[in-house]
């Protein structure tokens, strides 16, 4: 199997992932590891707000902590925001992989019929 037929395998194998957009806005103690990685701290209190977009089924899951409604309303609205950009996001990331696996797939049969002379 060439590299170009094990990169189309993994983009083909990985297809879901990039069709589920993930939109997270939370609030909570951080750390940050030796490199530079920031999580929240699993003890500390979480609020926030998230949504998991769908582009398969068109479904859009958000889920929001009370106290995050309550008390940070500008918060709410910057990330009701970023869902609404959230299909946008999505089809440009569909739209660059078709040119990838495109371009990819023509090089691949470019490779396999100058092999065949």
């Amino acid at each position: 199997m060439s590299k170009i037929d094990d990169i189309l395998n993994r983009l083909s194998e990985g297809i879901k992932d990039i069709t589920v957009l993930n939109i997270n806005t939370v609030m909570g103690q951080l750390d940050i590891d030796e490199n530079g990685k920031i999580t929240l701290q699993a003890s500390s209190n979480i609020d926030g707000m998230t949504s998991k977009i769908d582009l398969i089924d068109g479904d859009i899951t958000t889920n929001i902590s009370t106290n995050f409604y309550e008390k940070y309303p500008e918060l709410v609205q910057f990330h009701q925001s970023r869902e609404a950009k959230g299909g946008d996001i999505i089809e440009a990331n569909m739209s660059a992989l078709t040119s990838i696996v495109g371009a990819l797939t023509g090089i691949n049969k470019l490779l396999d019929s100058s092999g065949d002379s």
